[in-house]
């Protein structure tokens, strides 16, 4: 979302006047790209300033009929607020009220009650690891039903998919590992054989040495018993 669609999104809201100051306290955008941007949406008859001493805006737009419906106490749901957030989950993918709320510019309450509305009338869903958009009907009609606790349904679906990532994970950890023991058994299994198979051919060599040499030492002595009777 671009600092002009937050700036948009406040105006659309803020049915009161407002300065540069407030709107970037609100939006969380720097005063002096509030002011940069506030010219251009004044000549596109957005925004119109009602105090020629001080610089004060309203917008355009700012008697336009907001539903609203005593389900959420005092608050008054915005349909374009509504769609505004609706194109925002179409652009990524949404696990968490946290990041949508970061990148659409409001706090996680507002985040949260809006998107629980839109669940209970059936504009979003939750598939695999994300929150998708089913449509964008009845938007005019936004908090007229509540279902509490829906987005905790939603979640679970969310949940459960990282549940089932974790679990293949895991398995697939615990297969590698598996073999990997395997393979390491198998390695001392080969090394303790070669070690075997090293000994035994040393004591074969230490045995036929030892041979040889009695048989030089009884060459030796027949020699010399030789020479003795000899003399």
């Amino acid at each position: 979302m671009t600092n002009r669609d937050l700036l948009l999104n406040f105006v659309s809201q803020y049915k009161k006047p407002f300065s540069a100051e407030l709107a970037a306290n609100l939006t969380g955008l720097p005063v002096g790209e509030i002011e940069r941007m506030l010219p251009k949406l004044i000549a596109e008859k957005l925004v119109k300033r009602i105090s020629e001493m001080e610089a004060i805006y309203a917008s355009c737009q700012r008697y336009n009929p907001i539903v609203g419906y005593s389900q959420k106490g005092n608050w008054r749901f915005d349909p374009q607020a509504a769609s505004a957030l609706l194109d925002l989950l179409q652009t990524k993918r949404y696990n968490s009220i946290r990041g949508i709320a970061n990148d659409f510019g409001r706090s996680r309450q507002w985040v949260f009650v809006y998107m629980e509305a839109l669940a209970s009338q059936g504009n979003i869903g939750a598939k695999g690891d994300a929150y998708y958009v089913i449509n964008k009907d009845n938007l005019s009609r936004i908090g007229y039903k509540i279902k509490p606790g829906i987005l905790s349904d939603l979640r679970s679906v969310i949940t459960e998919h990282y549940r089932d990532v974790r679990k293949k994970k895991t398995e697939k950890f615990n297969q590698e590992m598996q073999l990997l023991k395997e393979k390491n058994r198998l390695r001392r299994k080969e090394i303790k054989k070669a070690r075997l198979e090293a000994r035994q051919k040393q004591y074969q060599e230490y045995k036929r040495n030892r041979q040889a040499n009695k048989l030089v030492r009884k060459a030796s002595c027949n020699l010399t018993d030789h020479k003795t009777h000899k003399v």
